[in-house]
């Protein structure tokens, strides 16, 4: 199938449109085509009404499993599958892809920290004001799909927003345990700058996924990427027939684990060195437990690094060579299960 090029101003999500099945390359600068960045954009709209899902990917450039997820999925899927539209982005910000980097070198800035973007800003800031105005704004549903990337080591999982007796919160976590993980992240504050924040804002119910990562796409995360994603799809009823998407089966009993989830308050090192991790991810720690210890090549123990507070490790990192100041763990601060 033949991408059709347009500027991303030209574009817009028909939610009205059915049984279409269509790709484009968003155009977002006026560079020679040698050199052209665009934005891939895969549109399903089935044969039936039904909610507007959007699905968000490679948001950071180091980060595979969610454009495989998608990839798979639109390969997969015709209009005749599904009620409602579905708008997927395999790789949301084409700066960073290009770089195999989590911040979009062009500018030095990560585009989950800008959202909802400036119509005159960085090439960053202008990216998160059209994902926001032109496609999260339109959704009735928003996943995005994340995980370490280069240098974490983070838990597969799925969050959603925590809220008691709200019924945004509630949506959010139907749709989490639809999902089908076993593990959950429920943060009971978003920070500000990020994709679900953007669709928070609007009132848009949201998911986002974590996984292992590393630069390479483990067949667990991928199974659970492209399974949940399928769940989901149902949860929101827009499978015409279920049955013919057989995935696996979802853990009935997650465990839950509670945060404001944000990785900027990671942990961080106050020397340089080569990180030797004492305890491995989604391990239970108590406060004074230790992490790991960062070494000088010449064989002297820099830092022992010690847990701040009792909780789950949920992020450590996955690169040994760390220099200071580089987040080295993230602990979210209760558990159940």
């Amino acid at each position: 199938m033949t991408a059709e090029s347009i500027s991303i101003e030209q574009f817009t999500w028909n939610r009205s449109s059915r049984s279409v099945k269509h790709n484009y390359r968003l155009l977002l600068e006026d560079n020679s085509k040698e050199d052209e960045i665009w934005i891939p954009a895969f549109e399903l709209a089935g044969a039936e009404d039904g909610p507007n899902l959007l699905i968000l990917a490679g948001v950071h450039g180091d980060e595979y499993e969610g454009i495989e997820t998608i990839l798979r999925l639109f390969s997969a899927m015709q209009p005749e599958d599904l009620k409602g539209n579905v708008l997927m982005i395999p790789c949301a910000n084409p700066y960073a892809y290009r770089g195999g980097t989590r911040v979009s070198p062009d500018d030095g800035v990560n585009l989950a920290r800008v959202f909802p973007g400036k119509q005159r800003g960085t090439v960053t800031e202008k990216l998160a004001y059209e994902l926001h105005h032109r496609m999260i704004a339109n959704a009735d549903f928003m996943l995005d799909l994340h995980s370490g990337g280069t240098h974490y080591a983070v838990a597969s999982l799925v969050g959603y927003y925590h809220e008691e007796e709200s019924a945004f919160s509630r949506r959010c976590r139907e749709a989490a345990e639809a999902f089908g993980s076993s593990l959950l992240w429920a943060h009971n504050e978003i920070a500000p700058g990020r994709s679900v924040s953007s669709a928070q804002s609007l009132g848009i119910p949201w998911l986002y996924t974590e996984a292992y990562g590393g630069r390479r796409v483990r067949q667990e995360d991928a199974r659970m990427f492209y399974d949940g994603t399928i769940r989901l799809m149902n949860h929101l009823e827009m499978l015409v027939d279920p049955l013919e998407w057989p995935v696996s089966k979802p853990v009935i009993e997650p465990k839950t684990i509670y945060s404001d989830g944000n990785f900027d308050h990671s942990a961080t090192a106050e020397e340089d060195g080569f990180f030797v991790p004492a305890i491995s991810l989604e391990s239970e720690v108590r406060q004074g437990d230790l992490i790991g210890t960062i070494y000088g090549l010449d064989g002297s123990e820099r830092q022992r690094i010690l847990a701040g507070s009792d909780g789950f490790l949920v992020m450590i990192l996955g690169t040994p060579v760390l220099r200071k100041g580089d987040p080295v763990y993230l602990l979210a601060s209760e558990m159940s299960g």
